[in-house]
């Protein structure tokens, strides 16, 4: 069995809107059709409301609004994007399952996972002449059991939660320059000027934003070691 991560870009009424922002992400929960929930994140409040505006007008009904104006929960009865037999449903059609959420990001990509039960993955059906969807990125991993119970323990609100929005978009920022690649491409300096901010306020937001996620990830790390079971601190990896 495998696990395919899967980025696209194509015509969708919940991730188009998105598309037309600076920053803002969308987390999809979908029901196979029947439900859609919608986790709207931006650090800028009239990002948040011009998304709400659409997806209001879309049937969307707002169940949730962060009291910073950051964040909001919307709820469809039906999912657009499956009544309308795109990613879901056809590559549900080809065999795979859909393992939820979703991502819809400001690129105007979509980001997917499906677990596949047989070595082959077509994707024949999406970019054909009636799927419409261009494939941006295909990731495949083997699946082992430890490997899939690992893999969706961890929930992503408990990584990011104590991220200011400023830490979270120096951190994206980072990553889509090639900041963690290696030699590096681009200098903090740079980032920072990119930013409008100074070269020492973009590392402080880094290694801040850092320091959290790492914290976050403490307790995983200290149970995949098995060190959890032994009341000791891992041993540290071979050089």
């Amino acid at each position: 069995m495998q696990i395919l991560r899967l980025t696209v870009r194509h015509d969708c009424p919940f991730s188009n809107p998105v598309a037309r922002t600076g920053s803002s992400h969308v987390t999809h929960l979908c029901h196979r059709g029947r439900e859609a929930m919608l986790e709207v994140r931006t650090p800028r409040p009239d990002d948040l409301q011009e998304l709400l505006t659409t997806y209001q007008g879309l049937g969307g009904t707002v169940l949730l609004r962060s009291e910073d104006g950051e964040s909001a929960l919307v709820r469809f009865p039906l999912c657009e994007c499956c009544r309308r037999g795109k990613v879901i449903p056809t590559l549900e059609e080809g065999g795979l399952h859909y393992l939820p959420p979703s991502v819809y990001v400001s690129s105007g990509e979509e980001i997917y996972q499906f677990l596949s039960p047989s070595g082959s993955i077509d994707l024949g059906s999406l970019t054909g002449p009636e799927g419409k969807v261009e494939v941006v990125r295909t990731a495949v991993r083997p699946l082992t059991d430890l490997e899939f119970t690992e893999g969706f323990l961890v929930p992503t609100g408990v990584l990011f939660q104590d991220l200011t929005p400023r830490q979270r978009f120096a951190l994206l920022t980072a990553i889509q320059r090639g900041y963690y690649r290696i030699p590096r491409p681009v200098s903090t300096e740079e980032l920072g000027h990119a930013l409008g901010i100074s070269r020492e306020a973009f590392e402080a937001l880094l290694r801040k934003g850092e320091n959290k996620i790492l914290a976050s990830l403490f307790p995983y790390l200290v149970l995949g070691s098995g060190a959890a079971d032994s009341g000791e601190a891992p041993d540290p990896p071979p050089p």
